[in-house]
């Protein structure tokens, strides 16, 4: 059992959104501000009815909603016209094989898709009886455009249209998430409730007894009872009852709020945020009675390269037979989890994926994950060089003409290698990205052609191959000497060759030290015509 897709209407930025998810891992990327946490959030609400460890219903703020919708929502009932009221819609639509299984008593059509399928939804919408309440504070224009929540309430109901309650629901998702910062120091409440999952009912009730006798035993500590004596003289001037300090008895203090798991001796939060990050994810991973879907936010923070890749292989092996969802910025997580997981979400609520790549790319990046694909998938536009070099002058030209570097136009330059090139692109092609290749034409222009025959001649307008034919000039060095004078050159190096030959034979030697040089001068040098036209 999985989770099929995840519908949201209203919650934050998003607004009829509709993500499909795999059975095994998707990879949610995007942009700042894109939405990728609320996706997570969205999917945690509609599955526990919990928003940032507290009941929703009691968790309720108005910016929760959707301030586009809430906006529109005022200005038309000022304006005297008639409107919705606002409202958060969460869907999530379930997949089990078995007919026969737990998710039976989900499955129906209670959903916006009409789909006869199991599910669960939540729904935060206006209570009827403030109807009217709602639209004079609406109409005042002295009152601000802030959703008064109070008037509001939380229906939580399967597909098959009955409610729900969390200790029965038998979909269950866990969240790991190391990057939430701990304010206050103590029992770190989530870490708790993934002990307390991975505990047979036997060894909860001893570990509940085991407190109560804790909490028992305190008041008869000597040195409390001598205090309590204290108090007890002190409050008779204000009270016939006796007043004592005590540990909390009641239902609301439980070992998972007082008790903080340890590692070494140190609280659970004093540890290192890599160490945290993989015990937390063990331990979701041991809850399998019911608990189907994982739900980690940025796997990245807080780990060295080495802890990210025993990650992403601890996720791979341990999580065979769970679904994964996660959000990252980092291309490394992409590439190892694979590209095909990609779920890109734009700044306006659509997605992308690339389930259609091709199998031998997918595994190409797998095998070599240090490639930045996610710098590309990410950029306005992007510029693919083959190395360190080329990337140099692309970068000094671009300053040189537009008095600012590439990437404070949102362009990114990434040195690829020529080998990656037609690998870079077939994901710009898939996912409509505008993308500019400058390549040398190594002595075979022909050749070169037949490599990039698809993007070539309009086929592929978001991308450009951009080369010299100029069989003569192979690489980005003579190809600068064309363009520039030997004695400039020299100037610009700090060297004294006497011919082209000498100074393209240092050149060739010291690739990146030169392109360092042309960078940092202050003389002006031309630009070779097929990076300029690129830079333009």
């Amino acid at each position: 059992m999985h989770i099929a897709r995840i519908y949201i209407d209203g919650f934050k930025r998003l607004a009829d959104f509709d993500l499909k998810f795999n059975d095994k891992v998707t990879v949610i990327v995007g942009d700042n501000e894109a939405g990728k946490t609320s996706v997570m959030e969205a999917i945690h609400l509609v599955l526990t009815r919990q928003y940032e460890g507290r009941v929703i219903d009691h968790a309720l703020d108005p910016y929760l909603f959707n301030n586009k919708t809430v906006a529109m929502f005022f200005q038309a009932i000022r304006d005297g016209a008639n409107a919705p009221p606002p409202r958060i819609l969460i869907e999530a639509y379930l997949s089990e094989s078995n007919e026969n299984s737990a998710l039976a008593s989900l499955k129906g059509r209670n959903n916006s898709k009409n789909e006869d399928c199991p599910g669960v939804k939540l729904c935060i919408e206006l209570d009827p009886e403030f109807g009217d309440l709602l639209k004079e504070y609406a109409k005042d224009p002295t009152n601000p455009g802030v959703l008064p929540v109070e008037f509001y309430r939380c229906h939580w109901r399967s597909f098959a249209d009955n409610g729900i309650a969390s200790r029965t629901l038998a979909f269950k998702v866990k969240t790991i998430d190391t990057s939430l910062p701990r304010i206050l120091r103590g029992p770190n409440r989530y870490v708790s409730q993934l002990v307390d999952d991975v505990l047979t009912d036997n060894q909860r009730r001893d570990l509940s007894l085991a407190y109560k006798k804790l909490q028992h035993g305190f008041s008869q500590e000597g040195g409390v009872k001598a205090i309590n004596d204290h108090l007890m003289h002190q409050g008779k001037s204000t009270t016939n009852k006796k007043l004592t300090v005590q540990v909390d008895m009641s239902s609301r203090s439980t070992w998972d709020t007082a008790i903080a798991a340890h590692l070494d001796d140190l609280p659970f939060d004093c540890a290192g945020k890599g160490e945290q990050c993989r015990i937390q994810m063990r331990l979701a991973v041991a809850d399998a009675k019911h608990s189907r879907t994982l739900l980690i936010e940025e796997p990245e923070n807080h780990l060295s390269h080495s802890n990210l890749n025993m990650l992403m292989n601890d996720i791979r092996r341990d999580c065979e037979d769970r679904q994964v969802v996660l959000t990252t910025h980092s291309a490394f997580v992409l590439n190892k989890l694979g590209l095909h997981c990609l779920r890109l979400i734009s700044r306006d609520g659509k997605t992308t994926t690339l389930s259609r790549l091709i199998p031998d790319t997918q595994d190409y990046f797998m095998k070599l994950p240090g490639y930045d694909t996610l710098r590309m998938i990410l950029s306005k536009r992007c510029i693919l060089v083959e190395g360190p070099s080329d990337e140099l002058i692309v970068q000094r030209a671009y300053k040189d003409l537009h008095e600012k570097l590439p990437l404070e136009d949102g362009i990114d330059v990434i040195s690829v290698g020529a080998l990656a090139f037609k690998r870079f692109l077939e994901i710009a092609a898939l996912l409509g990205l505008r993308v500019s290749v400058i390549t040398d034409n190594d002595g075979d222009v022909a050749a070169l052609k037949t490599k990039y025959s698809e993007y070539l001649d309009g086929k592929c307008p978001a991308i450009e191959i951009s080369y010299d034919d100029n069989e003569t000039c192979k690489t980005l060095e003579p190809q600068l000497l064309k363009t520039n004078s030997l004695d400039l050159l020299n100037k610009i190096l700090n060297t004294k060759h006497k011919t082209d030959e000498k100074l393209l034979a240092y050149m060739n030697r010291n690739k990146t030290d030169c392109a360092l040089k042309f960078f940092e001068t202050d003389m002006t040098w031309s630009v070779p015509e097929y990076i300029a036209n690129v830079i333009r």
